[in-house]
């Protein structure tokens, strides 16, 4: 696919993030985790038998929820010579010069009674005005509140005089493979159109940030759903609808629900996220390293690099080194490390345990802040 704006296409080849240099550091406040997990009544419930009624009741309740947005862009003004009014005539079918014309779609929600809406990143990024599309046919001038391109998460906010429908957030750690989900969205600019499968598998990394674990969805999703909320049979947000395969059949990847609410509070009161960093470059552990290093199973995170200087330096640790425990928690794989490291507050120690030589080692480190990188 060639526009952004538009459900990202990944193919395969790309290599792995393995740079673990990133973690949220910055406190999470009461008041806005109150915020975001805000549920406007009791969520549908799940009922024993999967019919019909259970996914046309969902539609009918949740749809006046979810957005169309629009991204426009400003036709720059352009001089014509002497033409009387300094101003070239417009093209036909073109918007005059100095207006708005249309440079890309996808969907949101709606998250609160403020008038708050999620959507991706690559969505809203680089506009110069949204507009925000209702069920209901009311239009909406958007306001960028705040974007995060690591994590593709993008926060809208739009002004209201009379009541917003609300979708509320679920958790999508608990969201089983094999469960029932629904996606709703704007493929191809085509509004409102509900999609039904299933979890097909969590935990997917695909190369695009170091906080890849996308939840892999074989509900329809195409070009335009991006930022479109993916929904359990209890009516909640798991998920943001945010990539397809361009190889693949079937193929959607959704962003956990639960990701997104950790940096919630941060893009609403920053307009980005401030993250820590420990300075290590990780890969997983391959049976080669496992059986030259001596390790028992192929859980933890190698080290490949110390970056010079970094916390990680400075807390004494060494290349070949293989984390299996950060903050008291052990590390299945090598992806989990920089996840992890995403909410450690930097400034604060931080306990480690690693193989070194096939002893254990524990250690402190104290994480930074790290340059800002979207």
């Amino acid at each position: 696919m060639k526009h952004l704006h538009r459900s990202r296409v990944l193919a395969f080849g790309l290599s792995g993030w393995m740079v673990c240099a990133f973690a949220v550091g910055s406190p999470v406040f009461a008041g806005a985790i109150q915020l975001w997990t805000e549920k406007p009544g009791a969520a549908l419930q799940a009922r024993g038998n999967l019919g019909l009624s259970l996914f046309s009741d969902m539609a009918e309740k949740l749809s006046p929820a979810v957005v169309n947005i629009r991204v426009l862009e400003r036709v720059p003004v352009q001089p014509f010579g002497d033409f009387p009014w300094g101003q070239a005539p417009s093209t036909p079918g073109m918007p005059p010069s100095g207006q708005f014309r249309q440079k890309g779609e996808g969907s949101g929600f709606i998250v609160n009674k403020e008038g708050y809406i999620l959507t991706n990143a690559h969505v809203i990024d680089g506009s110069d005005e949204l507009q925000v599309g209702l069920a209901d046919g009311r239009l909406f001038r958007g306001q960028v509140i705040g974007v995060d391109k690591i994590t593709d998460v993008g926060l809208v906010k739009i002004k209201s005089t009379k009541p917003l429908p609300v979708l509320p957030l679920g958790s999508s750690e608990q969201l089983k493979i094999g469960e029932w989900v629904m996606a709703i969205g704007s493929p191809f600019g085509l509004q409102q159109s509900v999609t039904v499968g299933i979890v097909s598998a969590k935990g997917r990394s695909l190369g695009a940030s170091p906080f890849d674990d996308f939840i892999q969805i074989d509900a329809p999703i195409n070009p335009g759903n991006s930022g479109g909320p993916l929904i359990n049979t209890r009516g909640e947000v798991v998920g943001i609808n945010t990539m397809i395969l361009a190889q693949g059949q079937g193929l959607g990847f959704s962003l956990p629900i639960d990701l997104v609410k950790r940096i919630l509070p941060q893009l609403e009161e920053k307009g980005r996220v401030i993250r820590s960093w420990m300075g290590v470059v990780i890969q997983e552990i391959t049976i080669d390293i496992q059986e030259r290093f001596k390790l028992k199973d192929a859980q933890g995170a190698f080290i490949v690099q110390v970056v010079q200087n970094s916390p990680a330096a400075k807390a004494g640790i060494m290349e070949g080194d293989v984390i299996v425990e950060f903050n008291g928690q052990p590390l299945r794989n090598s992806r989990e490390l920089p996840l992890k490291c995403a909410h450690a507050p930097a400034g604060k120690p931080i306990q480690i345990t690693l193989i070194r030589k096939g002893k254990e080692i524990n250690l402190t480190v104290v994480l930074e802040k790290a340059p800002d990188r979207g």
